[in-house]
């Protein structure tokens, strides 16, 4: 039986299947990139906090209150304060990560990213208000369970939600939603940095409000996610659901096809629902597979060092004394986000798992450089801070470019279905964990106080690169154009990695052969409906 003929973006305009017909044009789709653009309401929220929170280490009026004044008249923070500012947020986005999975299986998706923006109005709150380190170190930690909900949820309703073909597109363009967000923050930092008093990073903490207040609002207007609605037995309202989605895109019996496919997979999970303990399903069968895969790649943002360029950007800027920190720190995160955006380009094109190790292996290399900057000898300390202005720009190109949009992808589209969010909060929590202890230890190794290495510390995150970039290239299968089914069906099939382009998947076609007996009964139902009520002959008569 011959596969399923899909691609990622196809240059044609009408994508015709064995007996359905989709429409791939970016206009017949524009449904789902609205979903795509609101989704993104909650990444602006987690990129807009780490791109202000970073700079506040850097503010005066900052560290007017939580850091200490210097012999020369300066401010600066200690190590400590430092470390816990920086890890109890990624602490806390861990927390929420691993907890994604039991509480978007009770409350579905929408509710949950709900309850996340009202954690991180709280937590602003408190931030905003506060001068006492345990409350501050509180309100981090409360941020950080708050955003790892909205990033991990936000993310599984997308998977769920997209057609096969636009699912690499909308998370290029959902993940965009952090880098814009970061370098927003970071413009709002500057024109309050010079501030000596506590607005300069209250008011930072002001603009953290509209976005978890649009989503609370709204949230109740969309419709669940249809892949969850099945899982949970309400079919009508998944259809309903599918079909809002997919209209102007799908005709009838394309619309039922991959309502088919979703039953079928629905039906078969629904035999093994285990509540708490399906966790433990993560770790069984053709399920260990796919976990090692997710996890792997998921902590590929980690390991090539993205926190210690992340949250330590204006810091390093600062100490590397090459004008003003903030000033570079928004042109690097600009180059970062041409990065993401030229990668819609080529996601439809090159696939995932091309654009991921590219971006490996690029970061990778910027870190060496870096490294190498400042451990050559004759090298002006000038010469050098525009050597690492440079490298870190291309370093953000990169991870932008192959890392930042499409891990989260390959997390959320590797798994089963009931074990989605189970899976995906597994990656992330695991990524967050790592970058935890990036946050955490990097003031020992950077801090003139501790080690001192500076951007020496660069040569730890190269070797940490390249095992990075060598599980990509052997474990990680492409799956671009694949729907999820489809995914589902190679997994408990063994498939090798090499061979998941090429394979064909017989259920798919079994589920489209019903699709078509519905569409057909559908039609008739709708003739019925639309056909006119003859007159009455007595009616007929008369007139």
């Amino acid at each position: 039986m011959p596969p399923a003929q899909v691609t990622d973006l196809p240059d044609v305009e009408e994508e015709v299947a064995p007996q359905g017909v989709r429409n791939t044009s970016l206009r017949a789709n524009w449904r789902i990139i609205a979903v795509t653009l609101y989704m993104g309401i909650s990444l602006f929220e987690y990129g807009f906090d780490k791109g202000a929170i970073a700079g506040f280490q850097a503010m005066p009026g900052f560290l007017q209150v939580f850091g200490y004044q210097t012999p020369s008249g300066g401010w600066n923070i200690h190590s400590t304060p430092q470390q816990i500012i920086s890890s109890f947020m990624i602490l806390g986005a861990f927390i929420g990560a691993m907890l994604t999975g039991p509480v978007g299986a009770h409350l579905g998706r929408r509710h949950s990213m709900m309850l996340s923006s009202l954690l991180v109005i709280i937590a602003i709150v408190i931030m905003t208000v506060t001068t006492s380190f345990g409350a501050l170190y509180f309100s981090r930690l409360l941020c950080g369970i708050g955003n790892g909900f909205l990033l991990n949820f936000s993310m599984v309703y997308l998977q769920e939600s997209a057609p096969p073909y636009m699912r690499g597109l909308c998370f290029g363009v959902v993940t965009c939603w952090i880098t814009i967000g970061t370098t927003i923050g970071m413009i709002v930092n500057k024109a309050t940095a010079d501030m000596m008093s506590r607005e300069a990073y209250q008011i930072p903490l002001y603009a953290c409000f509209p976005a978890p207040a649009i989503l609370i609002l709204t949230l109740p207007l969309l419709h669940e996610s249809p892949r969850w609605l099945l899982n949970h037995g309400r079919a009508e309202e998944a259809l309903c659901s599918l079909r809002f989605l997919r209209k102007g895109a799908y005709d009838e019996v394309a619309l039922q096809q991959e309502f088919e496919e979703m039953k079928a997979i629905a039906a078969r999970e629904a035999e093994t629902q285990k509540d708490w303990r399906l966790i433990f399903e993560l770790f069984r069968g053709t399920n260990l597979r796919r976990t090692i895969i997710c996890v792997g790649v998921g902590t590929a943002n980690a390991g090539v060092g993205a926190m210690f360029i992340l949250a330590f950007g204006t810091y390093f800027f600062k100490t590397a004394e090459i004008g003003d920190p903030f000033l570079w720190t928004i042109i690097s995160n600009c180059v970062g986000l041409a990065g993401l955006m030229l990668t819609w380009v080529f996601v439809a094109r090159v696939g995932r798992r091309q654009l991921i190790l590219i971006g490996c292996l690029l970061c990778t290399f910027c870190m060496l450089v870096m490294g190498v900057l400042y451990t050559v000898t004759g090298l002006s300390i000038h010469h050098a801070g525009i050597g690492l202005i440079v490298t870190t720009s291309v370093y953000l190109f990169g991870f932008n470019f192959g890392l930042e949009p499409y891990v989260y992808l390959v997390a959320g589209e590797m798994p089963a279905q009931n074990l989605r969010a189970y899976t995906m909060g597994l990656a992330s929590g695991t990524s967050f964990v790592f970058a935890w202890l990036c946050a955490f230890t990097t003031p020992y190794f950077i801090n003139k106080s501790n080690l001192n290495w500076g951007p020496k510390y660069g040569y730890v995150w190269f070797v940490s690169g390249l095992i990075v970039s060598a599980f990509v290239y052997f474990m990680l299968p492409e799956v671009r154009g694949r729907t999820l089914e489809e995914i589902d069906e190679m997994f408990r099939n063994k498939v090798p990695t090499r061979d998941f382009k090429k394979y064909v998947c017989v259920e798919i076609e079994e589920a489209r052969e019903r699709a078509l007996a519905n569409a057909h009964a559908f039609g008739k139902e709708q003739l019925m409906e639309d056909k006119p009520e003859p007159a009455h002959v007595e009616n007929a008569l008369k007139a």
